[in-house]
């Protein structure tokens, strides 16, 4: 009788195997000191620990195995790509280092969001260096500028190296995939076009009292200039019916107050309300139940509406025209 070999199996029983032994329980959490490596490379910089259940050594098998692994440890895993502030060069260089073939297996992925720095916007138009930037980059064409005088004030740099994340997503055929851009955890009440309400002062947690909110600063605003340029990148790099479609969602965090009095005017924005989970939180203090009446967040996932019409650049910080919220 023949020896049957692991090809040998039928392929339901093979992915049975694949699946159990690269299938992780949690997601995966890529950082720089953890890169994992493309199909047919070693993957010693990855530590047992960070993904213990997954058994990598299928990756390093022939052609024929490492390539059917390789399908079903991208294609059914959840990867978090983690980096360095605002330094977007850790998603591409692990987006190209996976190659094309496993990029286009993937279809779950999340990055964070980091707050784009900021410039001075002049009343013509230009941008100069110094509020948060060395180099501050021109508004981008996709972007409508707003009519002479511009209006003054500090605005969002857009990083480029954002584009290319979407391009290099986007390019490969074959699955649909998730893209999570998260928000936060620091940058806690930031829903982008919204000012957000302010935090507690110093000395004020564990009283069992609620101050008034304060308006943050600009740094703590995002406009809607990025979500904007990423949905008209999406739309743009996926036109072609030979590429992925990729399904792009924002998560973030905010007070449940505020939320609830501005939720219309997200939705006016261009925001898709996914899912709003209601989070109890507690002042920390002795008692485990903490303070009666504390306040709860809510955790969202939003989505930017397919756009309809030409993209204007948003105003600058403070001369955007939205609410002061005080709640």
């Amino acid at each position: 009788m023949p020896q049957l070999d692991f090809l040998g199996l039928p392929w339901d029983i093979r992915l049975m195997v694949y699946s159990t032994l690269l299938v992780s329980s949690s997601p995966i959490d890529v950082w720089p000191a953890t890169m994992l490596c493309g199909l047919g490379s070693p993957a010693q910089s990855v530590p047992h620990s960070m993904i213990w259940d997954v058994s990598l050594g299928l990756l390093r098998c022939n052609s024929t195995i490492a390539s059917e692994a390789a399908a079903v440890f991208y294609g059914n895993n959840t990867f978090c790509i983690h980096g360095d502030d605002r330094d977007y060069g850790l998603v591409i260089h692990w987006l190209k280092q996976i190659g094309v073939q496993n990029r286009s297996f993937l279809r779950r992925l999340e990055m964070r969001i980091w707050m784009p720095l900021k410039a001075w916007q002049q009343f013509d138009g230009s941008r100069t260096d110094g509020v948060e930037v060395k180099h501050a980059f021109p508004c981008h064409p996709h972007l409508l500028a707003p009519s002479m005088p511009c209006p003054e004030g500090a605005v969002d740099v857009i990083d480029p190296l954002v584009e290319d994340i979407i391009a290099l997503v986007s390019k490969p055929g074959g699955r649909k995939l998730k893209l999570f851009l998260k928000l936060g955890p620091t940058d806690f009440n930031i829903v982008p076009g919204v000012i957000g309400p302010g935090q507690l002062g110093p000395g004020e947690i564990g009283t069992g009292r609620v101050r008034p909110r304060i308006i943050q600063g600009p740094e703590a605003w995002l406009s809607m200039d990025l979500p904007n340029l990423i949905e008209k990148w999406r739309a743009e790099y996926t036109l072609d019916g030979r590429l992925r479609h990729v399904n792009i969602l924002w998560t973030t965090k905010t007070d449940r107050t505020f939320f609830l009095g501005e939720k219309d005017f997200i939705e006016h924005l261009g925001w898709q309300i996914l899912e709003e989970q209601e989070d109890k939180w507690y002042w920390p203090t002795d008692t485990p139940t903490g303070c009666p009446g504390a306040p709860s967040n809510v955790s969202l996932v939003l989505k930017r509406r397919k756009l309809t019409t030409t993209l204007a650049a948003d105003n600058p910080f403070g001369f955007h025209g939205l609410r002061h919220i005080q709640i």
